[in-house]
């Protein structure tokens, strides 16, 4: 007898209700360094197994799967080999993914498995899954708070690229950069901007790692850029004639942003006043991805499960124009990046507007 034809989909949300257990099979592939070691080249599953310390049957398995997803590649005499699409997978890759791949499928799927709970009460299903905010969490966690950053700072190339290329940097003679993790992004602006210096204002446990990689390395910007560890929501370095904040303010609701940007704010107040009469005065460019197309419901929900419903609240450049607004900034343009950010740049407003009621 002829099975009937499954016309109800099942077959296909089985797939895609097994999702997790890929994701999985794509972190602990990153975690054992599988495309690093392979380096281009192709193994048998023992030689795998021996070099990572691993089960070899239960590698083999993994070994499997991720052909069949044509993430590797089965050769007829039983070696494996990272397919070419997936290049990115390698740790030296110039677009690596390794790290956010560790993180979605690790600490951000965990985080989902409270998503019934966020769905009913819109508070953050990370909070429930870890019984602290995400930020709370990373400093308690080094290993974590390590791949985070790393994720970040691979997030973080796109947009580096975009800024280099849209913005004039001519003018300006120091950089400061809030919540810049490892200076990802002021390592590129510095490269093609050797008159300028940098400064990376994040938590002191980032900055105080990411010094010691930078002095491991020699200090490539030429000592052009330091770390400046601060809380952020109290205050950020001074003396910059151009301050940056990207993928910040969607981690939070709406009054903690205006924290955030009162702190730059008065940082840019007391800039423009050690300055001579007639200098232009500091500016803030303000990057993050929004919301506005229906495609980006994925990105909204996982900033929903991880941040909260109160956070990422930008959806039009008129929501990002509201806030602004409301810290007393001044908007001098919008502009639509390469890497999917837009860019918000503006300048202090003075005197300081009367304090309305945030959302």
């Amino acid at each position: 007898m002829h099975q009937k034809h499954d016309t109800s989909g099942g077959h296909r949300l089985a797939a895609l209700a097994s999702g997790g257990c890929i994701s999985r099979v794509l972190a602990v592939t990153a975690r054992l360094g599988l495309a690093d070691i392979l380096d281009g080249g192709s193994m048998t599953p023992d030689d795998l197994a021996a070099r990572t310390g691993t089960d070899r049957d239960v590698l083999l398995r993994i070994l499997h799967v991720l052909s069949q997803y044509e993430i590797f590649e089965r050769a007829p005499d039983g070696t494996f080999a990272l397919a070419e699409e997936f290049t990115a997978l390698r740790t030296d890759h110039p677009h690596s993914v390794r790290n956010r791949c560790i993180l979605l499928a690790e600490t951000y799927d965990d985080a989902f498995g409270a998503l019934l709970g966020t769905t009913r009460t819109g508070r953050p299903g990370f909070d429930e899954v870890f019984g602290s905010s995400l930020y709370e969490y990373l400093e308690g966690d080094p290993d974590t708070e390590q791949v985070f950053d790393a994720a970040m700072a691979e997030l973080a190339r796109s947009a580096a690229e975009a800024v280099v290329e849209q913005f004039d940097f001519s003018p300006v003679r120091r950089v400061v950069d809030i919540g810049g993790g490892n200076g990802t992004v002021l390592g590129a602006i510095l490269a093609r901007n050797p008159h300028l210096e940098g400064v990376c204002v994040d938590r002191p446990s980032v900055c105080a790692r990411s010094a010691d990689r930078m002095a491991a390395a020699g200090h490539p910007h030429g000592g052009r850029l330091s770390f400046h560890p601060a809380d952020i929501f109290e205050s950020v370095a001074d003396g910059g004639d151009l301050y940056l904040l990207k993928n910040v303010l969607h981690d939070w609701p709406w009054h903690q942003c205006l924290r955030i940007l009162a702190s730059v704010r008065n940082a840019m107040t007391h800039s423009t006043a050690s300055r001579a009469p007639g200098a232009a005065p500091p500016r803030l460019i303000v990057l993050e991805p929004l919301l506005d197309r229906e495609a980006d419901s994925v990105h909204a929900l996982f900033r929903t499960v991880i941040s909260g419903s109160g956070a990422g609240a930008f959806e039009t450049p008129e929501d990002m124009r509201r806030l602004l607004t409301e810290a007393g900034l001044d908007l001098l343009s919008v502009t639509g990046l390469a890497s999917g950010h837009h860019a918000f740049e503006c300048t202090p407003r003075i005197p300081l507007p009367s304090p309305q009621t945030g959302r």
